[in-house]
């Protein structure tokens, strides 16, 4: 039985001054490693995405959105229960290689598909999963119609050999063999579902590799074929050229599927949310944050957000502090499921992408990851590491340059009580993972 089921009519539901269509779809687009500072709308002037900018002009851009991990499997465990991810047991990575492989994310959990699926939507996940490697962790097992991509947390773009050397692309549950760039079929792909399911509502996350190693543009060599030449980071030397061509290509994909909505009369229907997964690495673009993938700085775990829908959401730039988990019940509360909400730690921002809105209540955020710890409100932001405690003005700090922390030993203890109470309450969860490969 899954934990918090539900059996509920679902209608589309923005407000009293909100018009709507019969039906509404929804595409979710993550991106992988893309940091803060990445793409043009958020200050790049290297890195061409016209069609990402597009979306930030005409919609929500979000300077404040954070990644509920600094790396790549807790972020999307939280997207898909809306909890935090000690919750769902996957603080660290799955990795490809060693134990950990045997780990996944609980079938048992109720996910945003399930959600989407149970109220009569078409679901697929076009791309990379990342939640286990197991037939019974496949993504048809969670809410999802259709699966088009990989399980692990990165393939060769051409041979689609994982990190342990292992073939890894699939159509549903099946393995198969499909030639290509794979930004080119995550693209392929996400267009065809779209064409198909013109006349269904329907929900499609669409995760990209992109700009995650191993570094290969279209043209680039493959290079892993099996488990002995399962190299991380690829043989390209350029790499500042290739992730610059990774990136521009994802966006051409974007690019590809706003085409694709417009050709269907869907671009009204249809709510748009670009995200990343979490900081970017090596050969990656932060802006002025501090740190990196794997770090609890902000350039670890704050990320470009965008929300976008033709007629629906007007222009803006919004700085309320956000999550990858709030997308769950924000999602829910558009759809009308209120309810539900009482069983999720992300909270509702609706009322922000439809009106001037702002959040009414300061938040409480929790970050951990090998041994690091981090309470977070909209101004302050405490980060223990093994070696110090610093805390920071984040309103007026972002680049986490000055630390208070003998200025505010008054808030220092009060948000290591925090961190403690927050702890104690996730003890009562298993771990699966911890981040240690």
């Amino acid at each position: 039985m899954k934990f918090f089921k539900i059996s509920v009519f679902i209608f589309l539901f923005l407000g009293c001054n909100i018009k709507t269509s019969n039906y509404s779809n929804v595409i979710l687009i993550m991106s992988d490693d893309l940091g803060y500072g990445g793409i043009g709308s958020y200050g790049n002037k290297e890195i061409l995405t016209p069609n990402l900018d597009f979306l930030a002009t005409n919609g929500i851009k979000f300077d404040n959105f954070h990644s509920n991990g600094t790396v790549c499997t807790p972020t999307r465990s939280s997207l898909m229960t809306g909890l935090y991810p000690q919750k769902t047991g996957l603080e660290g990575v799955i990795y490809a290689k060693g134990e950990t492989r045997n780990y996944g994310l609980d079938p048992n959990f109720t996910t945003l598909a399930d959600v989407f699926k149970e109220n009569n939507y078409k679901t697929a996940i076009v791309g990379k999963w990342h939640l286990g490697y197991d037939p019974k962790f496949n993504p048809i097992n969670f809410g999802f119609d259709q699966f088009y991509g990989y399980l692990s947390g990165n393939i060769d773009f051409h041979t689609h050999k994982d990190g342990a050397g292992y073939h890894d692309w699939y159509h549903n549950k099946k393995k198969v063999i499909e030639k290509g760039y794979s930004t080119d079929l995550i693209t392929k792909h996400s267009a065809d579902f779209i064409s198909k399911n013109k006349n269904n509502p329907f929900f499609l996350f669409v995760s990209h590799e992109a700009p995650h190693v191993p570094f290969q543009g279209r043209n680039d060599p493959g290079f892993r074929f099996s488990p002995e030449d399962s190299d991380y980071y690829g043989p390209v030397k350029d790499r500042v050229r290739a992730y610059k061509e990774m990136v521009e290509i994802m966006d051409e994909g974007i690019g590809v599927i706003i085409n694709t909505l417009k050709q269907n009369q869907l671009l009204e229907k249809t709510l748009i949310f670009f995200m990343s997964d979490n900081g970017a690495r090596e050969f990656g673009h932060n802006g002025e944050l501090r740190g990196d993938k794997g770090s609890l700085f902000e350039g670890g775990i704050r990320v470009p957000a965008i929300a976008f829908w033709k007629s629906m959401i007007e222009s803006k730039i919004s700085n309320e502090l956000l999550t990858t988990f709030d997308l769950f019940p924000t999602l829910i509360s558009i759809l009308n499921l209120n309810n539900y909400q009482k069983t999720l730690d992300g909270i509702d921002f609706s009322k922000i992408l439809f009106s001037k809105e702002k959040l009414t209540k300061d938040r409480k955020l929790f970050w951990r990851y090998r041994g690091d710890k981090v309470f977070r409100n909209k101004k302050y932001k405490l980060l223990l590491t093994d070696n110090d405690t610093l805390l920071f003005d984040m309103e007026n700090d972002i680049s986490e340059k000055n630390n208070l922390k003998s200025e505010k030993k008054y808030l220092i203890n009060n948000y290591i009580k925090e961190i403690n109470d927050w702890e104690s309450e996730m003890s009562n969860y298993p771990v699966i993972t911890n981040g240690y490969p």
